[in-house]
């Protein structure tokens, strides 16, 4: 037996696996020799999304007769839809070039780049098996391009291929959120997702939740000396904000729905870190850390309860139309679909709820918004948030609202714009004590400040990246973060470490870092620079007083002095789309008369109203998943829930 790891870290991980890809589609034809390996099992190791792949390869001395993997950490759901096909198809079809599933790359590559070195290890040549060749479901075009694919007839049909009581588009938090509610409280519903798997962005967004309270907060308080929150803060805090911008009526379903479903994911089965924390824009300690760190926690616990109550869910089909009868100045009724099966229409008696998120990853139509928001920046989205509910919703009279407010994350990955585990340690860390320096080892902004205040500051700090600074004792104190996480990111080179600040700053100038818009950078600190900055800002944490940001600095906050000591790059990317469908607090959807379209609810990203000109951080979840719950609630009883009523 041999074994063989291969060691990348999750930047070069996306070089690498645009590069396979290359490799599958233009190496040189297979020579006419079959070729010859040494058989046996080889333990390849492959570093993936996130902490990596281990997959058995078991050749023969002509081909390949098995892959398995193992174990991984990659984003549960996303690297499942790579593990059920690409497998499979690489035995069957004795070749590595087979396409990635969409969404989930760097699965895909990882599982392709173990058995390409399986080849290797084995005395062969990956030239050898190379054949292209496509895996099921939607093309990366047709799940990209509102207009990629055959649209249906473009009339209410006379015949329906299928019938629910309620349809819910897209398979997100609030797409399963609204399932669940429809199907649990009697509405026969169907929730139809175009990407291989559901979850879209909420299943790799930053893994936190803001609650004014839950079964959790007196705990949590007590434990740590935290004033209790309240209803009436987190809505003035989500109001100022978005500069008052928001849907007052939309912002209560949010906070008060909250709790409410906090606690329903928490009953069955979520588990959060043991702490609370108060991210910038939040002045009151209400932001929850799941488990693992991303929003998978959460969809794991969704997935469950529309399996229970027995959700049809159709994936790798995308809605490609919104029927409304009476010439389309009537009631919603439908939708068309297109899957590789073809175009199929499917019957709404009581609702269809569109749940189809942002579109982030749609250069043209957010530089149609706000022209500046170019390549140049990249995006923390997934490839599936083109943003076509909004247009279909559109053709059937719907009115649209702020979509010039769109939001980039300050922290994401510098090398490719991800939002990955350990961008959200900046996000969580500004009330424990963490410090943003940038290229200069100077601090550049209040770290509490909310995102748009941090992004821009970012951009005009004169270099690239910046850095968040940060040490043991806010680890092991702070609960927002793990030790194993912290590990993982110094092995994937995300997050870099020292003993000394001095030393920390050397760390920093080892790197050289490079956007995918081609921006540049090597950061050399001023020797000592680094460690007169974060000693003035104990200072200030000391005497409970910023001089040089207002930031609010309290009992909780916690200086920066004992070892060792970690910095973790950071640079804005583009987030999340504030703006969207207009909706009324029973998100129905409003016409440019500001009358309801009968028939069509919408939820989640998808809306806009929520959030105002700037999101607060930690509330995109209870505003997707409790609007989610309340449209299904609606659709299926011609209510609301109770923890609305009267707010």
């Amino acid at each position: 037996m041999k074994k063989r790891c291969i060691s990348r870290n999750i930047g070069s991980a996306l070089a690498a696996s645009a590069l396979i890809a290359v490799v599958a589609w233009v190496t040189a034809a297979p020579a006419s020799a079959a070729p010859t390996l040494k058989a046996g099992v080889y333990h390849e190791e492959v570093k993936g999304n996130a902490f990596g792949f281990k997959v058995d390869v078991e050749l023969t001395e002509s081909g390949i007769k098995s892959v398995k993997v193992v174990s991984h950490n990659d984003t549960p759901g996303i690297a499942e839809a790579a593990i059920a096909v690409i497998p499979d198809a690489i035995v069957k079809n004795q070749s590595i070039g087979v396409d990635a599933v969409a969404g989930a790359t760097l699965s895909s590559a990882a599982i392709r780049s173990a058995v390409r070195q399986a080849i290797v290890d084995a005395g062969g040549t990956p030239g050898d098996f190379t054949k292209p060749v496509a895996v099921p479901g939607l093309t990366r075009k047709e799940i990209t391009d509102p207009n990629g694919t055959d649209r249906g007839p473009a009339d209410v049909p006379a015949k329906w291929d299928e019938t629910y009581d309620v349809v819910v588009v897209g398979g997100g938090y609030a797409g399963m959120a609204a399932s669940y509610a429809a199907q649990a409280n009697g509405a026969k519903t169907v929730l139809i997702e175009k990407m291989p798997f559901v979850g879209g962005n909420s299943q790799i967004n930053g893994g936190v939740w803001a609650a004014y309270t839950s079964d959790l907060a007196e705990k949590l308080q007590k434990q740590f000396n935290l004033v209790p929150d309240t209803a009436e803060k987190h809505v003035e805090d989500t109001m100022k904000g978005g500069d008052m911008k928001s849907t007052l009526e939309l912002v209560k379903n949010m906070v008060y729905g909250s709790p409410f479903y906090l606690n329903l994911m928490l009953k069955n089965g979520l588990k959060v870190r043991e702490s609370l924390t108060r991210p910038g824009g939040h002045y009151g300690y209400r932001t929850y850390t799941l488990e693992h760190e991303q929003g998978f926690d959460v969809m794991e616990v969704q997935k469950k309860l529309n399996k229970e109550v027995g959700v049809t869910t159709k994936l790798n089909t995308k809605v490609v139309r919104i029927y409304r009868d009476n010439g389309g100045k009537g009631k919603v009724v439908g939708v068309a679909t297109y899957s590789p099966e073809g175009v199929k229409t499917i019957k709404a008696e009581k609702y269809v709820i569109l749940a189809t998120g942002g579109f982030s990853a749609n250069l043209e139509f957010r530089t149609k918004y706000v022209p500046e928001l170019t390549n140049a920046y990249p995006t923390t989205n997934m490839l599936s948030q083109t943003g076509e509910g909004i247009l279909y919703a559109q053709e059937v009279g719907a009115e649209i609202m702020q979509m010039d407010y769109i939001q980039l994350y300050p922290f994401a990955n510098p090398n490719n714009g991800v939002l990955d585990v350990w961008a959200v340690i900046p996000f969580s860390g500004p009330s424990t004590g963490v410090v943003y320096v940038d290229y200069k080892g100077e601090r550049y902004v209040n770290e509490g400040e909310r995102r748009d205040v941090n992004a821009q500051a970012m951009i005009n700090s004169g270099g690239f990246p910046c850095f968040c600074i940060l040490d043991q004792v806010i680890i092991d104190k702070g609960g927002f973060t793990s030790q194993e996480t912290i590990n993982s990111g110094i092995e994937n080179d995300r997050v870099f470490k020292a003993d000394t600040l001095e030393d920390l700053a050397k760390e920093i100038a080892k790197r050289s870092y490079r956007s995918p818009s081609g921006q540049e950078g090597t950061v050399n600190i001023a020797p000592g620079k680094l460690t007169e900055t974060i000693e003035k800002h104990n200072g200030y944490v000391a005497a409970k007083k910023d001089p040089d940001f207002n930031k609010v600095i309290d009992d909780v906050m916690l200086k920066i002095e004992k070892g060792p000591f970690y910095a973790i790059p950071q640079w804005p990317s583009v987030h999340h789309t504030m703006g969207g469908l207009v909706v009324d607090q029973k998100l129905e959807v409003l016409d440019a008369e500001g009358k309801v379209i009968p028939g069509l609810l919408a939820a989640g990203e998808v809306t806009g109203g929520v959030h105002g000109t700037n999101r607060l951080g930690s509330n995109a979840g209870p505003d997707a998943s409790v609007n989610g719950y309340i449209a299904g609630y609606f659709a299926a009883t011609g209510d609301v829930p109770e923890f609305i009523k009267g707010k």
